[in-house]
């Protein structure tokens, strides 16, 4: 007969073995967190050793189980996204589990788990490289926003289908974003450039600085560090006019020295496109006349829009034909820092209701674009809901829509795109 201390060492030898860095959490570190946290990368440290992730076991089990890490701020909504990075239960507690015990390297010897990396769409190739006008080396701190006007090269129309970036200081670039400017505003981002000294001019939110708002806003493609360049659907692009002018907006987040900067802009272009597609900013028109007021010391204001928006995306420039109605692709939710949480939905004509978006902590630093897996039409009859919450309760002043750090805005900038024929 075995005795008690024998079936205790064979119940403890049968049951599940603790989790190690090299078996389980290294392949869990490499598929959603390397492409930031490494050497020369955006992230203040690099996770690609033991040596260098088992002094962060802890701050890693943190951050997984408050869900900041990976960057992420959707919540769970009616729809899947394109290259959602965001851990399983599973995964957080398996890391929780990992750092309280002590954080175990394991002997490399073991079979590594199979960690899926998110289903991206990248770009598939480069028919395009544009650079930066000229090197600029940040000088704002901790946040320089830098508007550079660019001219596009090409004598015929172009579809862009792709979009990706080349930093040339990745780790103070947070993130990029370019605009098209009609032909009839080209001359203004020109004429600021020539009026600011140095490289490019100062900007937030839009392309204007801190100048009214004086052409339409028709955001082209945007790009964040440690996410591949997106493909958008498989026959639609975003129609590029011959020799254009773009303005890519910089936003570089300075810790520790600033280097020089010349950032390389890829695109994949194709020469006709089944569907066109573009991006309409989504919002209530009289919040541009100070109709979005955030009074001082006010902890929950609330803003939304709900309604059949074609017109305002019509009166607005939007080349796609909107009469039948038009396909949501993907939406870039925007305010700036006094937002807490923001929700877009799509109200159908027979009464369903779908949840677009759910952003439960704003956080201005991290703004990422939501590609949707599949496309949701809006159709004649359809309405869609914006809502912004904001927090103002340690503000002395009254906040309203504006251009500046210190303006607010609620805003979806949908990436949209004409029906299928």
């Amino acid at each position: 007969m075995r005795s008690a201390l024998g079936l205790l060492i064979l119940c403890f030898a049968c049951g599940p073995s603790r989790p190690t860095y090299s078996r389980d959490v290294k392949p869990l570190l490499d598929a959603r967190c390397t492409n930031c946290h490494v050497e020369g990368g955006i992230a203040p440290f690099a996770l690609d050793t033991y040596e260098r992730v088992k002094p962060h076991a802890a701050a890693i089990a943190a951050a997984t189980h408050a869900r900041t890490m990976p960057p992420w701020r959707a919540a769970s909504a009616d729809v899947a996204y394109v290259g959602d990075p965001s851990l399983s239960q599973e995964q957080i507690d398996l890391l929780a589990e990992w750092a309280k015990g002590g954080a175990a390297e394991g002997d490399g010897r073991s079979t590594p788990v199979v960690v899926e990396k998110p289903d991206a769409r990248p770009a598939p190739r480069v028919d395009l490289a544009l650079e930066l006008p000229e090197t600029y080396t940040p000088s704002e701190r901790p946040d320089d926003y830098r508007c550079f006007p660019v001219l596009w090269p090409l004598d015929e129309t172009r579809f862009i289908t792709g979009f990706d970036a080349e930093p040339g200081a990745a780790s103070q670039v947070h993130h990029i974003v370019m605009f098209l400017v009609p032909p009839s505003a080209a001359h203004l981002p020109l004429q600021w450039d020539a009026e600011e000294a140095g490289p490019g001019y100062r900007c937030f939110g839009g392309p204007y600085g801190n100048r009214p708002q004086q052409f339409p806003v028709n955001l082209v493609a945007g790009w964040v560090p440690g996410y591949p360049g997106v493909s958008l659907r498989e026959g639609s692009g975003i129609e590029v006019p011959p020799k254009a002018l773009l303005v890519v907006q910089m936003h570089y987040n300075l810790v520790g020295d600033a280097r020089p900067d010349r950032t390389k802009l890829k695109l994949t272009l194709e020469k006709t496109a089944a569907r066109r597609a573009t991006y309409h900013p989504l919002l209530e028109p009289a919040w541009f006349a100070g109709e979005m007021p955030i009074p001082p010391g006010a902890s929950r204001v609330v803003h939304q829009y709900a309604g059949d928006p074609r017109n305002f995306f019509r009166a607005t420039g939007s080349p796609l034909q909107l009469a039948q109605g038009f396909n949501i692709e993907g939406l870039l939710f925007h305010m700036h820092k006094l937002g807490v949480q923001g929700q877009l939905w799509l109200e159908k004509a027979d009464g369903r209701r779908i949840e677009l978006v759910r952003i439960d902590d704003w956080d201005f630093h991290w703004q990422f674009e939501y590609h949707l897996k599949e496309p949701q039409a809006f159709l004649p009859g359809d309405r869609l809901r914006l809502r912004c919450t904001f927090d103002n309760s340690t503000g002395t002043r009254e906040v309203n829509w504006g251009e500046g750090s210190d303006d607010e805005m609620c805003v979806a900038n949908l990436l949209s795109s004409e029906l299928d024929p």
